[in-house]
Parts: structure tokens; C-alpha cells; sequence
């Protein structure tokens, strides 16, 4: 039998130095995770699992090279920081008048579930890194994307805002759930609608293919819908937080209210 009291003390310095060396580097290696670790945990909307409308067949297919032909429009983006003078110049496309089509342009929007109440202006596109993507108001307002459907006919209305920064419109859509209400006014007539499906996208440093198809959100449908678009999460704006609601009626108000 071997005293252990007579083992080799170089061997045991060793296998000390060797533990708080491994205590070490699980240090290193927690410190090191931490920021993806609590954005992991960080709470995320959940997603009520409706699928997205298929793409239209104006929209073209895959390019090549990992670029952005004109035609393909991405989903907005919202800087990191507070930009120093606004918005970009935007290359505005002309508001169709509500005459033309038959349809009312959105001017305010109220979510009682959230305490929302703000005006809705509208919206063009700007270029970013060659790519074509939507402004978004730099002040307490939600922007009605002017290429998409109008109030009270079928097609998808797309609003925007920001969530952390210039504003802070939608700052709480993330607490909003299935069944809540939506209204959208235009002029003295109000349109409600109920909150159908939330989906939380990764679109920063996407993949072209990934990109176009969170877009297909904002693409025109058949049916009447009213879709809701911000970022997330508010450290980093590396998704896109997307509510689509339907109509449940609408009914004239009392322009005096």
C-alpha cells in the first residue's frame, strides 16, 4: 500500500494550479457569453403562428450576389443611434388619393391596451446601402407606408414606428396580444380591428433571402388587414416586431371628439 502522506507535493501544487486554472477560464468564458446570454432571456413577444401572405408576381426572383434589385423593398430600418439631422432625403412616392381608389387615408391611431394615441402621416422610401427600405417618422407619429392599402378596402395597411428612440410611438407594441383592438381614424370615421398574430423576425445582417422573405409582410394581400411594424429588441433593434390585426367593423364618430 502507498502512504498518501508521503506522496509527491510538486503533484499536488500541479493539480491546485490546474483547478483554479479551469475556475479561471469558466470565469472568462461566463463573462464572455453574458451579453448573448441575457438577450437570450430577455422577454420576446411570442407568435400566434399565422403564416405569412405569399409573395406577389411582381416581385422578382432571387438576385444574385447578395443584392437588392430596385424593386424589392425591405423592411424598415431603425438606426442604433439618434440620428444627428433626421431622417434621409426620401424619394417620396405620391399619396394615391383616397378618390381614386375608393379607400379612406389613415390619419391617427389608438391601442386602449397600450394607452396609444398619435397621428399617422404618411411615409415613402429612401436608399440604404443600395437598397430600397421605408422612412420612419422621427417624432411621435406612426408612418402609413403610402404604397400600401388605404382604410375600409381590401389590401394591407402598413404602419410604422419607432420603439426606443425619436419618439417612442410604439415603444410598448411588444405587450400587446391576440384579441386586443386597433383603431384607425380618417377624418371623422373610425376603423377597428383586432390583433390576429405577432411574429419577432431577425432581419439585421440576414441572409437576401431571409430579408425578402420577412417583406412579405408588408405586401399587398387580398384580404383587409392592418399590419403594425417595429424593431426589437431595444438594445439592438436586430429584429422586427411584426402585428397583423383584421377588421371587426367600422362606424362614423363624432368629428367634435
Amino acid at each position: 500500500m502507498t502512504d498518501r502522506s508521503t506522496g509527491n507535493p510538486g503533484a499536488g501544487c500541479a493539480a491546485n494550479l490546474l483547478t483554479i486554472a479551469g475556475v479561471l477560464l469558466l470565469l472568462a468564458g461566463g463573462i464572455a457569453v453574458y451579453p448573448s446570454l441575457r438577450q437570450s432571456i430577455e422577454p420576446t413577444p411570442a407568435s400566434f403562428g399565422e403564416a405569412a401572405p405569399p409573395l406577389r408576381p411582381t416581385v422578382t426572383s432571387m438576385p444574385a450576389l447578395g443584392q437588392v434589385p430596385a424593386d424589392i423593398v425591405v423592411l424598415p430600418e431603425t438606426p442604433l443611434l439618434i440620428p444627428s439631422q433626421g431622417l434621409p432625403e426620401s424619394s417620396v412616392i405620391p399619396t394615391p388619393s383616397p378618390d381614386q381608389v375608393g379607400g379612406s387615408l389613415p390619419t391617427r391611431i389608438v391601442i386602449a391596451a397600450i394607452k396609444l394615441d398619435a397621428p399617422i402621416t404618411p411615409v415613402g422610401l429612401h436608399q440604404v446601402d443600395g437598397n430600397l427600405t421605408w422612412d420612419v417618422p422621427n417624432y411621435f407619429a406612426a408612418g402609413w407606408l403610402n404604397r400600401s392599402a388605404l382604410l375600409g378596402k381590401p389590401g394591407n395597411t402598413v404602419l410604422d414606428g419607432h420603439h426606443n428612440i425619436l419618439g417612442l410611438v410604439f415603444a410598448n407594441l411588444k405587450d400587446l396580444k391576440a384579441g386586443d383592438r386597433i383603431q384607425l381614424y380618417a377624418g371623422d370615421k373610425e376603423f377597428t380591428y383586432e390583433i390576429s398574430d405577432m411574429h419577432n423576425l431577425l432581419e439585421r445582417d440576414q441572409p437576401i433571402a431571409v430579408r425578402i422573405q420577412n417583406a412579405q409582410w408588408i405586401q399587398s394581400t387580398t384580404d383587409e388587414r392592418v399590419t403594425l411594424i417595429t424593431c426589437w429588441p431595444p438594445n439592438n433593434n436586430t429584429n422586427r416586431l411584426i402585428l397583423v390585426a383584421k377588421p371587426i367593423g367600422t362606424q362614423p364618430t363624432n368629428p367634435t371628439q
